[in-house]
């Protein structure tokens, strides 16, 4: 299976993400983090996870990492989009979601 020349096997643009926030009935603050990433095989599972905190801390953004789990066994190559979907508590200074691991900046709006 090749690679993209960052060495992630599925390609992903900002522009091909959302990041909605809302409020739950107990008032809580979330925000769903949504988008699809084109991966050069089938049978790719994308996840969005925390990723460390930075160094000097941004409190108006949420850190996360994109992360690929490849399928297993024989698949064709075939340029696939792939969904991933994920939703994270956030608390009311966070203004826009940073997916470190590629360099992607989604705004946050509102429901």
């Amino acid at each position: 299976m090749s690679e993209y020349e960052n060495g992630f096997a599925c390609a992903a643009h900002g522009e091909d993400f959302t990041a909605t926030a809302y409020e739950n009935s107990k008032g809580e603050r979330w925000v769903t983090v949504e988008g699809t990433c084109s991966c050069n095989t089938e049978g790719f599972e994308l996840t969005l996870e925390l990723a460390p905190p930075p160094i000097k801390p941004v409190p108006e953004e949420l850190h996360l990492h994109l992360v690929e789990h490849a399928p297993g066994g024989l698949v064709p190559p075939v340029i696939t989009p792939t969904p991933v979907k994920e939703e994270f508590r956030i608390d009311g200074k966070v203004e826009r979601v940073l997916i470190r691991n590629r360099n992607i900046t989604v705004p946050i709006k509102k429901e």
